[in-house]
């Protein structure tokens, strides 16, 4: 009962001081764009607040609104992200940041379409797949329709050469149709070809073959691919228990690149200490946890695939982040959840907080011993 009742409120604590303290940060490492950045020192603050807006209305929005009914406008939720993913790639429509075309731009504001993708397969994928929940285990209806539908989006973001959100795509992929009851038979070859493909494909660039030996010999790339991630070690490894202070990071000062997006955790850590980043990644576990009891909770097939995907979209980014950061995996531009500064990023994580409000307030919470479900119904795997 206790769970019951607060577990929607401590979601909504963890959110808000996850939020707090990307803000705080990004207060924080905006003074070194002091020289460099026309539009004022606290420009990237200010935008940061706008989208935070935008988010909290669209957050406030999709809890209230039936995810039943919003479910509907799946399939159009995929088209508009495949046609928002087409336009990052035409030239002079699309812009290229560090050599990869993944944003648009209007009126000085940018977005990146990727995110609002991972959000429409989970949506579309949930509806698929709870309406046909009698026939998940057939390889047309429950295997290869889904696959196929994802597949364009999938490609798109390979050739916008994200790997790591691919990668992240896949994952969702395959443990929404696990959790809709698909044949293992089906399923199993799919995260092995596709992170098999991407990793394939990764290697064949240049770029992309220095990060995965800077990976695999940090120390010889220090000074080259894998410059970034020795960097945040070092910041990671200045702060100590309880940090330099806050806004007295030495790694910010131009030699930590992306200090507010992609690496803002070991800044964290430098001014903050070790203490707090633990206290943040403790919150991305409670903040896992309640997304979970919610999921299990939700009131039919959908919405607990629907919870799934959302689950598995934060935790993975966070995770993916956290080991980017820490030198576990090869460098990506995976932003972390709700903490780095980016509009898309941050609009995307809100959304999906506000369909997990939307399935928490529609949940079945039984006191009782739970009656038997009739012989028509079908479940999902949990």
């Amino acid at each position: 009962m206790f769970m019951q009742r607060n577990v929607a409120y401590l979601l909504l604590i963890v959110m808000l001081g996850l939020i707090a303290l990307g803000l705080v940060m990004l207060s924080s490492t905006s003074s070194v764009l002091a020289t460099v950045d026309m539009n004022g020192v606290y420009s990237n603050l200010r935008k940061q607040l706008v989208w935070l807006g935008i988010g909290g209305i669209a957050c406030v929005f999709l809890s209230r609104c039936d995810y039943q009914k919003l479910l509907r406008f799946a399939p159009w939720a995929m088209v508009v992200a495949g046609i928002l993913l087409v336009l990052c790639l035409i030239p002079h429509v699309g812009v290229r940041v560090n050599g990869s075309p993944r944003w648009l731009r209007l009126a000085g504001w940018t977005y990146q379409p990727s995110e609002f993708a991972k959000l429409a397969l989970i949506l579309f994928l949930s509806w698929w797949m709870g309406k046909n929940q009698r026939h998940v285990r057939d390889f047309r209806k429950g295997f290869l329709w889904p696959i196929a539908c994802s597949a364009p989006i999938l490609f798109l973001m390979i050739r916008q050469e994200d790997y790591g959100t691919t990668a992240i795509l896949l994952v969702i992929l395959v443990a929404m149709l696990f959790c809709a009851g698909t044949r293992m038979l089906y399923l199993f070859p799919v995260p092995i070809v596709g992170l098999a493909g991407i990793v394939l494909i990764s290697v064949f660039k240049p770029e992309r073959l220095a990060r995965w030996m800077a990976f695999l010999h940090p120390e010889q790339f220090k000074d080259g691919a894998g410059y970034q991630q020795w960097q945040g070690l070092i910041a990671l490894g200045s702060g100590g228990l309880s940090g330099l202070g806050l806004g007295n990071s030495r790694q910010k000062m131009y030699y930590l690149p992306e200090v507010n997006t992609d690496f803002v955790f070991p800044i964290i850590g430098e001014e903050l200490g070790m203490w707090v980043t633990l206290s943040v990644v403790f919150a991305f576990l409670i903040l896992l946890l309640c997304s979970g009891w919610i999921t299990i909770h939700a009131p039919d097939p959908s919405g607990v695939l629907l919870g799934t995907g959302i689950t598995v979209m934060i935790a993975l980014q966070a995770l993916m982040n956290l080991a980017v950061v820490t030198s576990l995996m090869p460098c990506k531009g995976i932003p972390l959840p709700f903490i780095s500064y980016g509009g898309s990023n941050l609009l995307t994580c809100l959304a999906a907080i506000g369909l997990l409000f939307n399935l928490h307030r529609q949940g079945v919470y039984q006191t009782h011993t739970a009656p038997v479900l009739p012989a028509t119904s079908y479940g999902v795997r949990m």
